[in-house]
């Protein structure tokens, strides 16, 4: 069923919830959410700042479907990663932006994002980010020039919680969204120069590849070497939460397409296009973290096998009330992963509901019963929560975790 692989995943929140009574009543629901990034002079000269704008760019136009502009200092040039030298404008057209202030005559909710002292700030929802050497706060009536120390990762972090602001402001009507002051303090601190070494990242899909844009992002990143491993290919509905891969990719092996984006920065980048069994495949060779981004409870419990390598672990809840939600672990620790994960999947036996009404008309007019409930058992998936855990996995994996525990979990609605 070709539906699966390409439906958007985040609008499948409006199937889920029985908010729209179609895939096209969803579509034209999300395309009525329109968002404006405002970026002020000199928001380059933080590495957190120019992250944050990057990351925004990437991921906004996969969710804010009624379209994303870009205004303010446009003209700015990139500094960091693949965009080095480049106007911020081309950057944004690229990512399917507009710049400049388009008409109001658009009829569709506008909500701002603000970067960078300066920034011009829109009337209605307006938030603007403050970024810090260890993290970040989001407020609607402060414009502050961020700490030129503040890293890649609290920048990536901040903007997938501004556009989970933004989201709940247009799609729940929060009467708190955007009126509220969040604040984060990123679980691990930035250790200056990163770590050297073999980085292993298991799983490409939008939490693995936030991470590797994150790594990418980062400084010190051209004495790295990255190896990948992934069995799958892209699909169109990667498009909707990935941050590494775009049109011209799909049908091509992930590893192979994010392998080929992170080799022409410089980084030597090995590839693996199988499915991961460290229960039946021979020793793992040896690397000096190990990033692990799976929904595979079989395979989690089975990390305990990568010893004498640190390993980071990070997951993303599902469901309409869960999909906010990250958790992440490291090994060793207090915990060994077969207990962590003791319990049988819960999700395997899970029954899958095609009751709501987007569901039912679907298969009313295909007829095809298996078809609507695979469509039904995908996971709901955005690129902002992807984003937020992405930076709070790279920060454990290449920084100095502030408590001292093995185990972290965090809700962007709470935070």
């Amino acid at each position: 069923m070709g539906l699966v692989d390409e439906l958007n995943r985040t609008i499948k929140l409006a199937l889920d919830e029985g908010r729209a009574g179609s895939l096209a009543e969803a579509e034209a629901l999300f395309e009525g959410f329109r968002l404006q990034i405002a970026v002020g002079a000199g928001f380059t000269g933080s590495p957190g700042a120019e992250a944050a704008v990057l990351t925004l760019l990437m991921a906004a136009p996969k969710t804010f479907l009624g379209g994303v502009e870009l205004v303010g200092a446009v003209d700015e040039r990139c500094t960091l990663a693949w965009f080095e030298g480049r106007k911020v404008s081309e950057v944004a057209i690229e990512a399917g932006a507009k710049v400049g202030k388009r008409g109001a005559d658009q009829g569709i909710p506008l909500a701002s994002i603000v970067v960078g002292s300066g920034g011009p700030v829109g009337e209605g929802f307006s938030v603007a980010l403050t970024l810090g050497a260890d993290g970040f706060f989001i407020c609607p009536d402060s414009v502050a020039r961020s700490d030129s120390q503040a890293p890649v990762e609290v920048g990536v972090a901040a903007a997938g919680a501004a556009l989970n602001e933004a989201f709940g402001h247009l799609y729940r009507g929060w009467p708190l969204a955007g009126q509220r002051r969040l604040s984060f303090r990123m679980p691990a601190t930035s250790v200056g120069e990163r770590a050297g070494g073999t980085t292993w990242i298991v799983g490409l899909g939008h939490l693995g590849q936030a991470f590797a844009w994150t790594f990418a992002l980062s400084s010190g990143r051209a004495r790295h070497a990255v190896r990948l491993t992934d069995f799958d290919s892209v699909t169109g509905s990667n498009l909707s939460t990935c941050l590494l891969v775009k049109g011209s990719d799909i049908g091509t092996l992930k590893v192979h397409a994010v392998g080929e984006r992170l080799a022409s920065l410089g980084l030597t980048v090995s590839m693996d296009s199988h499915r991961l069994n460290l229960d039946g495949d021979g020793p793992a060779q040896a690397a000096d973290r190990v990033i692990v981004a799976v929904d595979n409870i079989a395979l989690r419990r089975s990390l305990d096998r990568l010893a004498g390598m640190p390993v980071f672990e990070g997951g993303i809840g599902s469901g309409v009330n869960g999909f906010t939600r990250v958790q992440f672990h490291a090994f060793p620790g207090s915990r060994r992963a077969r207990d962590v994960w003791a319990d049988a999947d819960p999700h395997a036996s899970q029954a899958i509901d095609i009751s709501a009404p987007a569901y039912q008309a679907l298969l009313k007019q295909t007829g095809d019963e298996c078809g609507t409930t695979l469509l039904a058992g995908r996971s709901i998936a955005t690129p902002f929560v992807g984003a937020f855990a992405g930076a709070v996995l790279f920060g454990l994996a290449l920084g100095n975790p502030i408590q001292p525990t093995s185990g972290w979990a965090f809700d962007l609605n709470q935070l």
